[in-house]
């Protein structure tokens, strides 16, 4: 068994918003010289408009391919709408989650759902958290490391963060919208340190600014091995001893918060992910693809089984212990067991990537 935690889709709903409305909603879908679809939307993302994008067979084969039996299925990153009216943004979210959960129903022994929200507005985020926690197709909620200028321990967040408590979502914090993007523009190096760097100041937010302290049953997990933050976090504890300016929020020491770190195990280095083990515990560390993006490793548990010094215990927690732990759900079927229909009835009224009708001209 293998449960993925960082798996994205491009919603179909999220598309035929694009189709339809994309200058409402910053998004446009065009056809280049060469015949192949692009998507672009708001965060300067261009990428090619492929079926593995958006398509639940596509995904399926991926899965089987890389023996994944589960995965927990997060709208892909650029379709999080924070820089939209917070109404829109509450639109766009809820044609997300409403696909989300048709993929899920599809598969439910495959999939389980994470919601977007609408976080510049918590009151909207509440209700549709609300909405989609009702549904058993959902068990988490997947938010960005930010919102504007406001880190994830800013007041006015704290609201969502007791509702997801309450309602036991599962938080899935992925890194976008990166600090110093305009630094990083060459070599791609807004994925390789930005992302990282991201998800550092966020956990170190929730950390330092009092939000695990005063949530304890909060469950929150991390792309990207935790990004740079496990590799830093003597700093951030010295720091914490030792300087005299700063205001922590907290009163006991950083380690004291580490088990409330949970990651995916994408750092690449199979001895990077054993000392992982030792900084966090197996117990702490999921599975992660970053499908369907070129920046996921092709087979994504082969460092679980590479990595030196992991038990037998070890690689069960990772490849789907850990993953069980936080969505309070069983995956049951072994990899290439499909059930449900193919994915034809979902496509029907889906998206099709194909369809030249939708490619607007103007825009080429």
């Amino acid at each position: 068994m293998a449960i993925d935690l960082h798996c994205h889709i491009f919603p179909p709903g999220y598309l035929h918003l694009a189709q339809r409305e994309g200058e409402r909603i910053g998004a446009r879908i065009y056809q280049r010289d060469d015949g192949q679809m692009f998507l672009q939307t708001p965060g300067d993302f261009n990428y090619p408009l492929t079926e593995g994008l958006w398509s639940v067979p596509a995904l399926i084969e991926a899965l089987d391919r890389r023996k994944i039996t589960g995965a927990a299925l997060s709208a892909a990153p650029p379709t999080l709408s924070y820089w939209a009216e917070a109404g829109l943004a509450a639109e766009i979210a809820a044609a997300n989650n409403d696909s989300i959960a048709e993929m899920v129903r599809s598969h439910p022994q495959r999939f389980a759902g994470l919601a977007t929200v609408p976080l510049q507005d918590v009151p909207r985020s509440i209700r549709e958290l609300e909405r989609t926690m009702a549904l058993p197709e959902f068990r988490g909620v997947m938010i960005a490391s930010h919102v504007g200028n406001k880190n994830l321990d800013h007041p006015d967040f704290l609201a969502f963060f007791e509702a997801c408590e309450t309602l036991q979502a599962c938080v899935f914090i992925h890194p976008y919208d990166v600090l110093g993007s305009e630094r990083l523009q060459d070599y791609y190096l807004w994925n390789l340190i930005g992302m990282v760097t991201e998800t550092a100041i966020a956990i170190e937010s929730l950390i330092f600014g009092g939000v695990y302290e005063r949530l304890p049953k909060l469950k929150t997990y991390f792309a990207h091995g935790g990004g740079s933050y496990p590799w830093l976090r003597g700093r951030a504890e010295y720091g914490f001893h030792h300087l005299i300016t700063p205001t922590f929020k907290i009163q006991r020491s950083p380690r004291e918060y580490l088990h409330r770190i949970y990651v995916d195990a994408m750092v690449y280095t199979p001895s990077a992910l054993s000392w992982l083990v030792q900084e966090l515990g197996s117990d702490h560390i999921a599975v992660g693809s970053d499908y369907p993006f070129d920046i996921g490793p092709d087979d994504p548990t082969a460092i679980v089984y590479e990595a030196p010094t992991l038990t037998e215990g070890d690689r069960k927690n990772i490849l789907y212990r850990t993953a069980q732990h936080l969505l309070g759900q069983e995956f049951g079927l072994p990899a290439n067991t499909v059930t449900g229909h193919s994915g034809g009835a979902l496509l029907k009224d889906g998206f099709d990537g194909n369809r030249q009708a939708a490619v607007d001209e103007d825009n080429n």
